[in-house]
């Protein structure tokens, strides 16, 4: 009797010790699976080439894609609104390269056609950290696909920074010229500012956001998108690889839209082995 309580006392340790371990064995998955990819020491939130639908923010990691899908309207104090749609995917190189395309449709007045087409390189000039407010230069080259839309250049600068309590910033400074026609030059800044309301997974941030322009087109030449707009901004990530951004900004003078709603839905995939992944900045 005492034998069999012996046997049935250490198939019970055993089956303990065997419950303990497979419990910790899904611990450990279950925080590897949260891990986010890390553009070269980067916050996860800026190693997806965007903190929010106007500002763009380092670069990708190596060999790691992001396709997005966004939506712009404007609805102008005097006028019919106008409608944009973009369709853009960026992909990562070494040594801090981003290289990006993009596609642009409009719709203005019951007509949907093919407004421009867009190529882009961007480089950060250091791993994050290493200069101040992490600096990252931006080309660009715009093919206009209509009549109202010229051939133009752009460059800017990017720089960003995550502060304590993971709140997260980036402002983006341009300077756009037409390469025919006018040859207009115009400038500006988009600036964005969140921080996280759901933790520990991040998955809720909202903020604020703003955007000043010297000048500029719309959708079928409703009106310019000239002058200062501002308002809130939400991101919302259902999973580690999918993002969802929606700004609605309001005019603040008559040369700007009355109310101009930004919407981006984003996917990530590919990217670091291992060693490049990090924990959302709620975790440490």
């Amino acid at each position: 009797m005492r034998k069999t309580l012996g046997v049935s006392f250490a198939l019970i340790c055993a089956a303990a010790l065997l419950s303990s371990a497979q419990e910790t064995a899904n611990r450990r998955i279950t925080v590897e699976a949260e891990e986010l990819p890390s553009a070269y020491g980067a916050p996860p939130d800026l190693s997806h080439g965007r903190i929010s639908t106007l500002t763009k923010s380092y670069v990708l990691s190596p060999y790691s894609f992001e396709l997005e899908a966004g939506y712009e309207g404007a609805i102008f104090r005097h006028g019919a609104a106008a409608h944009l749609f973009r369709q853009e995917i960026e992909m990562g190189l070494p040594a801090r390269f981003t290289l990006g395309v993009q596609n642009e449709l409009e719709h203005f007045a019951g007509v949907t056609r093919d407004r421009s087409f867009t190529l882009e390189a961007r480089y950060a000039l250091a791993d994050w950290n290493k200069l101040p407010l992490n600096p990252a230069i931006s080309a660009e080259y715009r093919v206009g696909l209509t009549d109202a839309t010229s051939d133009s250049t752009q460059l800017a600068l990017l720089i960003s920074h995550d502060f304590p309590h993971l709140v997260e910033w980036a402002m983006n400074i341009f300077a756009e010229r037409e390469v025919n026609g006018r040859e207009s030059i115009s400038a500006g800044f988009a600036q964005s500012v969140e921080m996280p309301v759901l933790l520990p997974e991040e998955k809720l941030e909202v903020g604020l956001e703003m955007q000043y322009r010297s000048g500029g087109e719309a959708a079928g030449s409703a009106g310019a998108t000239k002058g200062f707009a501002i308002g809130p901004t939400l991101a919302w990530r259902p999973s580690t690889k999918a993002r969802f951004d929606l700004s609605p900004l309001f005019g603040a003078s008559d040369h700007t839209p009355a109310l101009q709603i930004f919407a981006i839905v984003s996917f990530s995939f590919g990217g670091p082995g291992a060693g490049d992944t990090g924990k959302p900045a709620s975790a440490h």
